[in-house]
């Protein structure tokens, strides 16, 4: 599906100093028309670069900061342990959880390339993931999507 273009319909792009960002004056509102507002003045100060970068016509997808924003804000803000849990859930199926059984080239990529991620996981948030050869679902342990929920 095409998305409309919107042509660009402001001079100046800032962030403003409570992290908020400012174009020609007026906060940017998200697609639920929440005022955009970003933690810390670095991240608002990149969001800012991001609308200033763009030229005639606006395109979203040169902005993901604001993309990212914007889901935050409308999605994660009303209800965090609703996103939390439904984001936790993802450790059920997750990819890097179910592993090739052959060719022995593959089996090594994916223990090149996935393992370091799963070891982080396993650091930052104290827990453990069941690894599978297959496509069969196995369940995580109880105690790692909690972990991961909280």
């Amino acid at each position: 599906m095409a998305q409309a273009t919107v042509k660009r319909f402001y001079a100046e792009a800032k962030a403003s100093g409570d992290g908020g960002i400012m174009l020609d004056g007026r906060p940017v509102r998200t697609p639920a028309r929440a005022t955009l507002m970003l933690p810390n003045a670095p991240l608002a100060e990149a969001v800012a670069a991001e609308w200033s970068a763009q030229d005639e016509t606006i395109d979203p997808w040169s902005m993901p900061l604001t993309g990212l924003a914007n889901a935050a804000t409308d999605h994660v803000t009303p209800d965090p342990a609703k996103f939390a849990d439904g984001l936790a859930r993802y450790a059920e199926a997750d990819l890097l959880c179910y592993r090739a059984a052959d060719p022995p080239e593959l089996v090594a990529r994916q223990d090149q390339v996935w393992n370091p991620l799963l070891d982080w996981a396993r650091v930052r948030y104290d827990c453990n993931f069941a690894i599978a050869t297959g496509i069969i679902h196995v369940k995580q342990p109880t105690a790692t999507v909690k972990r991961l929920t909280e």
